[in-house]
C-alpha cells in the first residue's frame, strides 16, 4: 500500500476550514498530513486533484444494504416500503433482539457497490422494520474482501420500529400487534422483562443467560443504543416516552414528523436520522418534506440524512442532501449531514467522517462541489486504496451518458 499525496484539490475538511490548492497525505490506511504547501515526501505516489473538491467518504447512518435485498422481482424476496412486511425480518415473533445483520451480511452485494461508486464508503447496515424489535445492526464499509475485512462495529445497535409497518404486519395475519397500543404494549414489555432478567442476573451471576434479552440489557447499560423506526408525531412521542420511562438513549428513524414536535426531540437531545424524504409512501409519510432538515439543524437537533437504501438507492444520497440545502439546511450542515454527524450519530466519528490526522484514509475526489447535481464521484479510496475509480471502472458510454 504505497503512500499516497493528493495534491492540488479543494480540501473539504468537514471538522475544520475548507483548504484551498491543499495536499492531503495517506499512508497506511490513514490520513497523516493535511494542509497547505506540505512538503511531498519522496517515496508518495502523487494524485493530482486539480481543479476537484476533495472530501470525506460518506457515512449512511440508516440503511439495510447487504442485509436484505432490494427490487429483485420475485414474489418472496418483496420489499414493501421501509422492508415490511415481506423478507424485512418480519415474519416470525413481533420481538426477536438477539437477531444478528452480521451472519447475514453478504459483502459481494451488488448494492454495496453501487454505494461505493456514489461515494458511500460506511454504513450502518440492518434488518427491516417489520418488527417492534428485529435485531442488531453493524456498521461496515462498503468495500473490502470479507466481512471480517469490511465490519468497523458488531453488534452496533438494537433495531426497533413503531407505526405502520409492524401494525400491518402482523395485523395483516391477525397477530398482536395489530395497532398502537399493541406496539407500544409489546415495547415496553421487551423492557420490562430485560430489565427484570438484569436484576437477576446482578443478584444471581449463575442465572442462566437469555440470549434474546441480552441485547435489551445492553441497551439499558447504555452499551448498545435503540434506534427507532418512528415516522409520526405520536409514534415518535412513544418512543421517547420509552426511552424516558427506562433510561436508554435512543435515535429517531426516518423522523418524517420530528420538526412537528422538535422541542420534545431537542430537550432530550436524541438524534434523528432523516429520511428518505424522497418517497412517500404509506399515509403516515404525507407530511415529509425537504425543510425538516434544517428546521431540525436551526433547533440545534443533531440531524443526518438517510435514504434508506435499498427503498431508495443509494446513489441518491448526494441528491437527497443538496435538496435539504436547497430547502433551508445550511450548507455546512448539509455536508456534514452526509459525513460527520452521521458517524457521530452512530458512534464512529473517531474513524470516519472528516479529514483528520489519524482517520480512517476514506476519501472522495470529486469534479464538483459535492452539494451540486451535476458533480460527480472521480475516485474513492477506502482505507488508503483506490476502490473506485471513473476511469478505470466505468466503460466509456457510463462516463459521457447517453
Amino acid at each position: 500500500m504505497p503512500m499516497l499525496a493528493i495534491v492540488n484539490g479543494t480540501l473539504i475538511t468537514v471538522s475544520g476550514p475548507v483548504i484551498p490548492n491543499g495536499t492531503l497525505l495517506l499512508d497506511q490506511g490513514k490520513i497523516v498530513a493535511l494542509g497547505k504547501n506540505l512538503p511531498i515526501p519522496e517515496k508518495a505516489e502523487v494524485v493530482d486533484a486539480a481543479g476537484k473538491f476533495v472530501m470525506p467518504g460518506i457515512v449512511e447512518a440508516h440503511c439495510h444494504l447487504g442485509v436484505m435485498d432490494f427490487g429483485v422481482g420475485e414474489e418472496e424476496n418483496h420489499i414493501d416500503a421501509d422492508g415490511a412486511p415481506a423478507g424485512g425480518g418480519g415474519f416470525g415473533p413481533a420481538v426477536t433482539p438477539e437477531l444478528m445483520s452480521y451472519y447475514a451480511f453478504n459483502p459481494r452485494h451488488v448494492q454495496l457497490k453501487q454505494a461505493l461508486e456514489a461515494g458511500v464508503t460506511t454504513i450502518l447496515t440492518r434488518p427491516g422494520s417489520g418488527k417492534i424489535i428485529s435485531g442488531m445492526g453493524i456498521i461496515a464499509k462498503t468495500f473490502g474482501k470479507s466481512r471480517k475485512d469490511m465490519v468497523l462495529m458488531n453488534p452496533a445497535e438494537v433495531k426497533m420500529a413503531l407505526g405502520e409497518n409492524p401494525k400491518r404486519n402482523f395485523g395483516s395475519r391477525n397477530q398482536s400487534p395489530s395497532t398502537r397500543m399493541g406496539s407500544g404494549a409489546l415495547l415496553r414489555d421487551a423492557f420490562l422483562k430485560a430489565k427484570s432478567y438484569m436484576a437477576k442476573r446482578e443478584k444471581d451471576p449463575e442465572t442462566p443467560v437469555n440470549y434474546q434479552l441480552e441485547p435489551l440489557v445492553k441497551v439499558l447499560k447504555g452499551e448498545l443504543k435503540a434506534r427507532i423506526h418512528a415516522h409520526r408525531a405520536d409514534d415518535i412521542m412513544m418512543a421517547l416516552r420509552a426511552a424516558d420511562e427506562f433510561g436508554f438513549q435512543c435515535s429517531i428513524e426516518h423522523a418524517s414528523e420530528a420538526h412537528i414536535i422538535v422541542d420534545e426531540i431537542k430537550k432530550r437531545n436524541v438524534p434523528c436520522v432523516l429520511g428518505p424524504t424522497m418517497a412517500r409512501t404509506k399515509v403516515e409519510t404525507a407530511r415529509k418534506d425537504f425543510v425538516a432538515a434544517g428546521i431540525l439543524e436551526k433547533a440545534g437537533v443533531k440531524v443526518c440524512i438517510t435514504t434508506d437504501a435499498g427503498v431508495v438507492p443509494q446513489e441518491y444520497l448526494r441528491t437527497c442532501v443538496a435538496l435539504s440545502h436547497r430547502a433551508g439546511m445550511s450548507e455546512a450542515g448539509a455536508i456534514r449531514s452526509m459525513t460527520l454527524t452521521s458517524a457521530e450519530i452512530i458512534g464512529v466519528e473517531n474513524r470516519v467522517g472528516s479529514l483528520d490526522v489519524g482517520k480512517d484514509a476514506d476519501v472522495l475526489i470529486l469534479d464538483g462541489h459535492p452539494l451540486e447535481l451535476l458533480t460527480r464521484v472521480e475516485k474513492v479510496f477506502v482505507n488508503g486504496v483506490l476502490a473506485f475509480d471513473i476511469d478505470r471502472d466505468k466503460e466509456d458510454w457510463e462516463k459521457e451518458g447517453v
